[in-house]
């Protein structure tokens, strides 16, 4: 999850992202407020956590 804090054309700006400086986004979703914590599904990050915390 980042702060998206402005778009510019075809460019993205963001804060608290671990990436290299020119690094592509792959995939981007919204950030919804409306849905319940526990609802959410991050998919393949929260396996690869789950797996990391055993």
């Amino acid at each position: 999850v980042v702060e998206l804090l402005r778009r510019d054309a075809r460019n993205l700006y963001v804060r608290g992202i671990d990436m290299l400086d020119g690094t592509p986004l792959l995939d981007l979703k919204p950030y919804l407020s409306s849905i319940p914590q526990d609802k959410l599904r991050r998919g393949w990050l929260g396996e690869a956590e789950a797996r990391a915390h055993k």
